[in-house]
């Protein structure tokens, strides 16, 4: 398992909830429509996205950010992405 750095240096355990979760946020500022299981599907894709900036089992958050924003886009949920990052709902992650 490995961890996340916040932007406060503090360490925690990475969690894919909070992925879900965030992506979740994301749907509902855009008014979109979504289920559990997708976003589920989302999570997996954004953690194999940022893998290889994982650093001596470390990922910082704005690496997690990014890759929640790319996936959202090239999975066709610009609209998702662009709520994501305008309403600070990366700051949850």
């Amino acid at each position: 398992m490995f961890q996340v750095i916040k932007k406060d240096g503090e360490i925690t355990d990475f969690t894919l909830t909070k992925i879900s979760d965030a992506i979740m946020k994301a749907f509902l500022a855009a008014d979109m429509q979504y289920n559990d299981d997708m976003a589920d599907l989302l999570a997996l894709r954004v953690t194999a996205d940022f893998q290889d900036r994982v650093k001596e089992n470390g990922i910082h958050t704005r690496d997690i950010q990014c890759s929640v924003e790319k996936v959202l886009k090239q999975a066709g949920y610009g609209e998702a992405a662009e709520a994501y990052m305008s309403r600070d709902l990366s700051l949850a992650i």
